[in-house]
């Protein structure tokens, strides 16, 4: 399973703050991709300039690795905390 959280203008696109996936996927990109597939508004949302992403809460980029019991969070860039 990999965990996945929503943090600003993305909880609103993907109706929700968290939840957990039981997906097999490689990278950060992997995950937006599936995320993307069926829901436009959070694939054009997660495409944008300045998307930040974070796994196991350290801030990493979309080419980083995922695997099962990861924690994958993405954020705007005016997150705040």
């Amino acid at each position: 399973m990999i965990k996945l959280m929503f943090f600003g203008r993305f909880t609103d696109i993907a109706a929700s703050r968290d939840s957990e996936l039981p997906i097999e996927i490689s990278t950060v990109k992997d995950l937006a991709n599936w995320l993307g597939k069926g829901d436009d508004p959070l694939r054009h949302a997660l495409a944008q300039k300045g998307v930040r992403v974070a796994v196991n809460q350290v801030m990493t980029d979309f080419d980083a690795p995922v695997v099962d019991g990861d924690e994958v969070a993405f954020m705007s860039a005016l997150s705040g905390g």
